[in-house]
């Protein structure tokens, strides 16, 4: 009966697209050699200095690291305002996301492009900028939308969306230090991650299991979870 409901969700629809585009992207990777090779060679003949250090704050700014910390300080503003679901939400999203990314890239072990104007650690695929910047934006994009429910405010809010995570993504490329498949593979793992968790924080919520006691006592405990295991991916 609840897999019946779910099914029913735009939601679950989206998770079944996003998963089955990151699996092909994922498997047919080798096949962008080209176009990855092709995009790195190009990028250098656009690099001028003013565009670079732009490109260098924006990395910074929207770290998987950064965007974590700023996850905490958000989550725990929502806490302390009595919205313990929307600040796990963020919280959790985040954390796992970067946790996730990680085990990804140690999985598919890709080298990083060696024309790279910065110095960037670890491996390549999936870009964790792209994937955690949709997760982060997209969850704070989730809020307002329900906030402000006018068509404008709305479009408004999705364009918002989709030009700070094109900017990021062509950052990402524009730096060197990922290849342009990286950043799709990333686009596709953190819209996937995204439609999940707020799929799963709908069904919650349509079951008023987020207004329990029972539910304020749960929680604590996985906000500190949460907290802790962000901690943990910050330091590391």
């Amino acid at each position: 009966m609840i897999l019946r409901k779910i099914a029913k969700r735009p939601l679950f629809i989206a998770c079944l697209f996003f998963l089955v585009g990151f699996l092909l992207i994922t498997i047919f990777r080798t096949n962008f050699h080209f176009i990855d090779t092709s995009v790195n060679l190009w990028i250098p003949s656009i690099q001028f200095e003013a565009l670079t250090i732009l490109a260098i704050g924006v990395a910074i700014l929207f770290d998987t690291t950064s965007l974590v910390i700023l996850s905490l300080i958000i989550s725990g503003v929502l806490y302390l305002k009595n919205c313990k679901g929307k600040g796990l939400l963020l919280l959790g999203a985040m954390g796992c996301d970067a946790v996730l990314v990680s085990v990804l890239k140690s999985v598919e072990e890709v080298a990083r492009p060696t024309n790279a104007i910065i110095t960037d650690s670890g491996f390549s695929y999936p870009s964790g900028h792209s994937a955690g910047v949709i997760v982060f934006m997209g969850v704070l994009a989730y809020f307002a939308w329900q906030h402000w429910q006018g068509t404008r405010s709305r479009a408004l809010i999705g364009v918002g969306l989709s030009v700070v995570v094109g900017v990021v993504g062509f950052d990402r490329v524009y730096l060197g230090v990922h290849w342009f498949s990286d950043v799709f593979g990333g686009w596709f793992f953190g819209a996937l991650w995204l439609s999940f968790v707020v799929l799963v924080f709908q069904q919650l919520q349509g079951e008023e299991k987020l207004e329990s006691k029972r539910f304020s006592l749960v929680a604590k405990l996985l906000y500190v979870v949460a907290a802790v295991v962000s901690v943990f991916y910050c330091s590391v």
